[in-house]
């Protein structure tokens, strides 16, 4: 009995006392050259998963809807974005997909509306103590979009035909 553990234990200790090197000799190299890997994301870039949901305001700055999917091709080419549109709550929704191009995307949210010369700021708007700046954040970078604008009315997009996922067209 006392052969048979010190046997599992000069087994663990030779195991655990491998160097990292030997261990990763068994791993097959991944081929130079083949592959280019991004290791970061620049400025401008978006993720794919953060476009979903974000606002889609008009030339009026009227909220017209909300991204719901973004269409990628077997290239990895973006070439559409499906967008929300009419109904309330998601009941009555319906999906229209526009070229990813018709949307601008702004990283930052338009400023509040300033009030008049010597008008009451309205209730709940924050305000710097008097004579002192208020604070704006500085660089900052956002993974997503803070909202898309476009060029069209809620009224066009709501007259606009009804997009249709490959899957839903088939069996339709």
């Amino acid at each position: 009995m006392i052969l048979r553990k010190a046997t599992y234990t000069i087994a663990l200790v030779t195991l655990l006392g491998l160097p990292a090197a030997a261990l990763a000799q068994q791993t097959t190299p991944a081929p130079t050259g083949a592959v280019s890997f991004v290791t970061k994301a620049e400025p401008g870039q978006y993720r794919a998963s953060q476009l979903v949901g974000v606002k889609i305001y008009n030339a009026k700055d009227e909220n017209v809807g909300n991204v719901n999917d973004v269409l990628v091709d077997k290239k990895g080419t973006v070439v559409g974005v499906v967008i929300g549109v009419g109904g309330f709550l998601g009941i009555g929704e319906k999906n229209v997909a526009l070229p990813y191009t018709a949307i601008t995307w702004s990283d930052t949210t338009p400023a509040p509306a300033q009030p008049a010369a010597g008008a009451p700021a309205p209730a709940g708007t924050p305000s710097a103590a008097p004579g002192t700046p208020e604070t704006q954040p500085v660089n900052q970078v956002r993974d997503y979009p803070a909202r898309g604008m476009l060029a069209m009315t809620k009224e066009q997009l709501e007259a606009a035909p009804a997009f249709k996922y490959a899957s839903e067209a088939v069996t339709q």
